[in-house]
C-alpha cells in the first residue's frame, strides 16, 4: 500500500494530498508538527508526543483544533495504512486565509495533516552498532526552539553541511559558544561516569526520547546532570550520543576531525541502547490495545 495521508479527515495516498497556496503553513511556516515512531502498529511514547504537540499549539495560540478528533484520525490512519514498523507525521497549520502577517480574523479552520509511512531501521541499526560522525555548526535558529514548528531552514542548512562533509548530523553551537542540540536530535554526553545534557529552556526542544532516556538512566542508577559545555569540552567527553524518535540511542564517534575517546561506541551508550530496546519490548509484550 502507498504511503497514506489523512488531510482534514479525508484518507488518500500521500502523493494525492493537496494544500491550497494560501495555507499559512506554506506561506509563513505558521504551523507545528510531531513525529511518532510506530512499533508493531502501535505508537511509542504516544502520550508524551501528543502532550508536546498540545503545548506547541498553545504556544502559537492555535487553539481551535479538535484534539480528540485528531487522535482518532491518527489511529485510523495508522490502522488503514497497515504500517507495522514506521512513523506517523502530524502537522497542524493555522489554516487557509489571504496572505497577511496578522492572524486571520475571525479564525479559520486549521489545516490538519497526518501521514503514516513505513520506516526501514536496517541502516540505522548499523549506525547504532558502529557510531556516526558529526560536524559542528553555528546555531542560527530563532529564540523559541522549544516549540516544534516547521520553521526548519537553519536546521536544513546545518544538516546539509553535515551531508556534504560526509557526516550524519550537525551539532549546533550557540552564540555564546555552548552546545545546544543537533539539527533533528538531542545531544547527551558522558563525563566521569555521569550522563550530561544541555539544560532545557527556550533554546532546545524538549525531546521525548531524551526524557524517556533520562528516566531509563535513573532506573539503572546512572546519574544525570544538566549543564552547558563548549564544543572543545564536548570533544573531550568520554562518550557522546544522539537521541531521537527514529534513531533511538545513536553513539557519536567523531566530531569534526576529533575522535570521541577511542572512536568506538562507549559502554554507557550501549547500555542505554539495551535499556531502550528492553523498554520497547516490555511495552509491546501485552500486544495490541
Amino acid at each position: 500500500m502507498p504511503t497514506l495521508a489523512c488531510l482534514n479527515g479525508e484518507l488518500m495516498p500521500a502523493d494525492q494530498a493537496r494544500v491550497p497556496i494560501w495555507d499559512r503553513g506554506f506561506l509563513f511556516g505558521d504551523s507545528v508538527y510531531e513525529v511518532l515512531r510506530i512499533y508493531r502498529g502501535r505508537c511509542w511514547l504516544e502520550e508524551a508526543h501528543l502532550a508536546r504537540l498540545r503545548r506547541s499549539l498553545g504556544e502559537l495560540a492555535l487553539t481551535n483544533l479538535d484534539f480528540d478528533r485528531l487522535i482518532v484520525r491518527m489511529h485510523q490512519t495508522i490502522s488503514e495504512s497497515k504500517v507495522q514498523e514506521g512513523t506517523v507525521y502530524i502537522q497542524i497549520t493555522r489554516g487557509v486565509a489571504p496572505r497577511n502577517h496578522a492572524f486571520p480574523g475571525p479564525e479559520v479552520p486549521p489545516t490538519e495533516l497526518i501521514i503514516a509511512r513505513t520506516y526501514d531501521d536496517t541502516e540505522m541499526a548499523g549506525f547504532r552498532r558502529e557510531g556516526v560522525a558529526t560536524i559542528s555548526y553555528p546555531d542560527l535558529r530563532w529564540k523559541r526552539c522549544d516549540i516544534k514548528t516547521t520553521n526548519l531552514l537553519p536546521n536544513c542548512l546545518a544538516n546539509q553541511a553535515a551531508h556534504v562533509a560526509g557526516a550524519y548530523e550537525a551539532i549546533l553551537i550557540n552564540s555564546e559558544g555552548f552546545v545546544s542540540e543537533a539539527t533533528h536530535s538531542s545531544v547527551l554526553w558522558v563525563r566521569d561516569g555521569r550522563l550530561e545534557g544541555t539544560p532545557e529552556g527556550p533554546h532546545i526542544l524538549p525531546g521525548t526520547t531524551r526524557h524517556d532516556m533520562l528516566r531509563l538512566a535513573e532506573a539503572a542508577g546512572i546519574p544525570f546532570h544538566a549543564t552547558e559545555v563548549t564544543l572543545d569540552q564536548l570533544k573531550q567527553a568520554d562518550e557522546v550520543m544522539l537521541t531521537g524518535t527514529s534513531i533511538e540511542v545513536l553513539p557519536i564517534v567523531r566530531i569534526d576531525d576529533s575522535p570521541i575517546a577511542n572512536g568506538r561506541p562507549g559502554p554507557l551508550a550501549l547500555r542505554l541502547q539495551a535499556a531502550y530496546r528492553q523498554a520497547v519490548e516490555r511495552w509491546l509484550a501485552p500486544g495490541p490495545v
